[in-house]
């Protein structure tokens, strides 16, 4: 459940289930060889922190006075207020002692998740909190110079199996009912949760119940319960596992209650003690396996998601790989501008657009002017910085739209969309001009030198972008034999 509660309405819901789970036993049962609240204390602390002892400790009281009332005793005797307060005192020190014992694994919403947590953390917590119970339940009695029925010894012993029965078998249902509430079902989980709870519910008839004495047959063994529920706890979830573990306590005490079952047929003398030990065996076998399930379910979903993380990333590299192959297909590395491929690539694309909606668009073809004797003179490392700072003034006159390749060694060349002829004419002006009056430093040497460009624009006539390529190849040439450095227009 996700609502946060405050704490006095946990406590007030702690308080209030703790006493109709004890005025049941009570009331219903007339018995306290088994305390089903233990299950309700430690499933409190669990859920909400050790600031559920107040609603244990009002549960206790109130519990422990019904008790006396039911039995005809002054519950306002100095005897039974010093009983009752020491008896709460236990129970809520008992419930404290458990949620420090599994504090670490409540912290974590795991108490009952991991092998470990449940072999070493609850069940032990769930001893210990049987025996502090019963050590100031029963020890009470002595400090007021009385006597427990059955004696000091057996009285903690039959007390701290009680409570730690009950403890085991009810707190982890309560627990993941409320944690993991509203409870999503589909047909099929309905589906096997009535059938297997059917079958336990026949089993417990006949093992536990009334049944056992109308049916002789060898195969009805207390131990023959313990198969639906190792199925429950491979099968199917945790709430539902723990659940039909309560299920089968509940209806194995009322049976034995009756005196009813195979416990009290061939162990009437001993039945209740051994009844409370078969089960504490039986529902600790059964969390294990549950946890041990649960576990390998958990490494599973960690290696799987650990496996489509490795694929994700391999997956994102690969990409990056294409990428980057596709980028260096279409780019030329000295300049990062497009190559040869790539121009064309594109500007056709672009192209085609204009062949569909007539518009104005243009071409500059750009060379530098001897540059030959520049990697003669001064050796090709200065002819590449010129060659890349043609490429950044291109990149910063152009616009985003426009598209910019080298398409020879020191050639190049300019796609511009949605531009005219006075456009492109004023945009190859200015940059033969920033050309002109630029300098490439290397290594203490500086080299100045200049561009011709050829501009052309599109025409009805053009089908192809070559066209256009070739008129302002003609410019290009014609700007050439008129003295270089300069701008023409065909």
């Amino acid at each position: 459940m996700k609502t946060v509660l405050k704490p006095w309405q946990f406590n007030l819901v702690t308080c209030c289930i703790y006493l109709l789970f004890a005025i049941f036993t009570m009331q219903a049962l007339h018995t306290l060889s088994t305390w089903p609240p233990a299950g309700v204390a430690l499933a409190a602390v669990t859920l909400f922190g050790r600031k559920a002892w107040l609603g244990v400790a009002a549960g206790s009281i109130l519990s422990v006075f019904y008790h006396f009332y039911l039995n005809n005793l002054d519950p306002f005797s100095f005897n039974h207020l010093v009983i009752n307060l020491a008896t709460s005192t236990g129970n809520t020190l008992a419930a404290l002692c458990a949620f420090n014992i599994m504090y670490k694994q409540i912290v974590l919403h795991n108490p009952l998740k991991r092998v470990e947590n449940v072999a070493g953390t609850f069940i032990f917590a769930c001893a210990a909190m049987g025996m502090v119970s019963a050590i100031f339940g029963v020890g009470i009695y002595y400090v007021l110079g009385l006597e427990w029925f059955d004696g000091l010894f057996f009285g903690v012993l039959n007390w701290s199996i009680s409570n730690a029965l009950a403890a085991i078998a009810i707190s982890p249902a309560l627990y993941f009912l409320w944690r993991r509430w509203p409870h999503k079902m589909t047909f099929q989980n309905v589906t096997q949760s009535l059938l297997i709870t059917a079958i336990t519910v026949l089993c417990c008839y006949l093992i536990f119940g009334p049944g056992y004495t109308h049916f002789d047959l060898p195969i009805l063994q207390p131990s023959l319960i313990l198969f639906p529920l190792l199925y429950c706890a491979m099968r199917l979830s945790s709430t539902l596992t723990s659940c039909m573990n309560m299920l089968v306590f509940c209806l194995a005490w009322i049976g034995s209650n009756q005196g009813w079952g195979y416990f009290y047929q061939h162990h009437a003398a001993s039945a209740e003690i051994t009844l409370q030990f078969f089960f504490l065996f039986i529902f600790a076998v059964v969390l294990l396996v549950q946890a041990v399930f649960n576990q390998r379910q958990d490494e599973q979903e960690e290696l799987t998601r650990l496996l489509e993380q490795r694929v994700e990333e391999r997956t994102c590299q690969l990409e990056y790989q294409k990428q980057k192959a596709l980028k260096l297909a279409v780019t030329d590395p000295l300049t990062e501008l497009y190559n040869r491929r790539g121009f064309f690539k594109t500007a056709h694309h672009l192209f085609s657009q204009y062949l569909r909606h007539p518009g104005s668009c243009a071409l500059l073809l750009l060379d530098l002017d001897k540059f030959k004797l520049i990697n003669d003179n001064y050796g090709h490392a200065m002819g590449d910085e010129v060659i890349k700072n043609t490429a950044d003034i291109l990149r910063h006159f152009t616009r985003e739209s426009d598209i910019t390749g080298r398409i020879g060694g020191e050639e190049f060349v300019v796609f511009l969309p949605m531009s005219t002829q006075d456009d492109a004419t004023s945009l190859a002006e200015r940059i033969r001009q920033a050309i002109s009056e630029q300098q490439v430093t290397l290594d203490n040497v500086t080299v100045q030198y200049t561009l011709s460009i050829g501009v052309s624009t599109f025409d009805q006539n053009d089908k192809t972008l070559e066209t256009m390529l070739k008129r302002a190849d003609k410019a290009l040439y014609i700007a050439k034999n008129q003295g270089r450095n300069q701008v023409q227009y065909c």
